[in-house]
């Protein structure tokens, strides 16, 4: 239990990690905006400054989607899992989450193949910057595995541990 318990608080830093990653992500796509207002004042042309900003939001959601889980931001459907009580609500939450982690890891797995054949036949993203495309594609592989652990990791510690924390009473009211 003691090697569950360091593992845990090493994947929430891990967690933390992606959500400072993202809100990088989402500085700098400030940044590029910035610049792109910049230039057209200055009536130069930046190319690649649009295609950059999207590949940011893209490396923000996914890196975000983990540190959101880790700190209970995600939506639940609370109408329907208020209906059940004991060991059922616990069953049931469980075969959500174990659901959710089978999506995800399809995802991520998938995400990651993309990533795999874009590298192997050098894609090129058809914007004015003319950037191989899995160099934007891998932040968002990263972000959606992590994702898929950070699921895992809840399985695995709700199976554990028999119950599944209420975001209610883990999360202080602001």
């Amino acid at each position: 239990m003691r090697l569950l318990h360091a593992l845990d608080r090493w994947l929430h830093a891990f967690y933390r990690a992606c959500g400072v990653l993202a809100a990088l992500f989402i500085v700098l796509i400030a940044g590029l905006v910035l610049v792109n207002i910049g230039s057209r004042i200055a009536g130069a042309f930046v190319p690649g400054l649009t295609e950059s900003a999207g590949y940011c939001m893209a490396a923000a959601g996914a890196l975000g989607l983990t540190y959101t889980f880790a700190e209970r931001g995600h939506i639940r459907v609370t109408m329907l899992i208020n209906r059940f009580r004991g060991r059922l609500r616990f069953a049931f939450e469980l075969l959500t989450l174990a659901v959710s982690t089978g999506l995800a890891c399809y995802l991520a797995f998938y995400v990651t193949r993309m990533v795999w054949v874009s590298y192997l036949y050098e894609e090129r993203s058809d914007g004015s910057d003319d950037l191989l495309i899995w160099i934007p594609q891998l932040p968002m592989a990263v972000g959606f595995s992590v994702f898929s652990i950070a699921l895992v990791h809840a399985v695995v510690k709700a199976v554990a541990v028999g119950e599944i924390e209420n975001p209610a009473e883990t999360v202080p009211d602001a």
